[in-house]
């Protein structure tokens, strides 16, 4: 896997980005949209939380929940692996900030958001990022 590009934007990071190359060290497949992905890709603009596109797949699930357990400040409150076949998304309050899982759009549209997501160095770990226009597009579509 090839680091297309450095994590951009000259400004330290927001210790909320560092969840998501956390969560990348844990072999969790995701790709980072949101004001984090925005961020890294050089937009000026205030990062609260991360929002990741989870890829579909149980041994991925799998993964994701060993992860977030891990990473939760209250780790009870991860939903089981059952849950997490079936709802939309999952949010996890951890010492870095609030990850939001994007379960649903994960098995919607992880397809088409792969292809133009590359990858960006966080803290030395390649981390998948959605295309500025991608994920300007679901900011738009998401947030009022």
């Amino acid at each position: 896997m090839a680091v297309n590009e450095p994590a951009a934007n000259g400004q330290e990071m927001p210790d909320i980005v560092l969840a998501a190359g956390v969560l990348a060290t844990s072999e969790v497949s995701f790709l980072l949209v949101g004001s984090a992905a925005l961020w890294l890709r050089g937009e000026p603009i205030p990062v609260g939380d991360v929002d990741a596109v989870i890829e579909p797949g149980e041994a991925n699930l799998r993964r994701l929940r060993e992860a977030l357990v891990a990473l939760a400040i209250k780790p009870g409150s991860v939903p089981g692996l059952g849950r997490l076949r079936e709802i939309h998304i999952t949010s996890t309050v951890t010492a870095y900030g609030k990850i939001d899982c994007l379960l649903e759009r994960g098995r919607r549209d992880w397809d088409r958001l792969r292809r133009n997501a590359r990858y960006i160095a966080i803290a030395d770990v390649p981390v998948l990022v959605a295309s500025a226009p991608d994920a300007w597009a679901l900011r738009h579509r998401f947030k009022s």
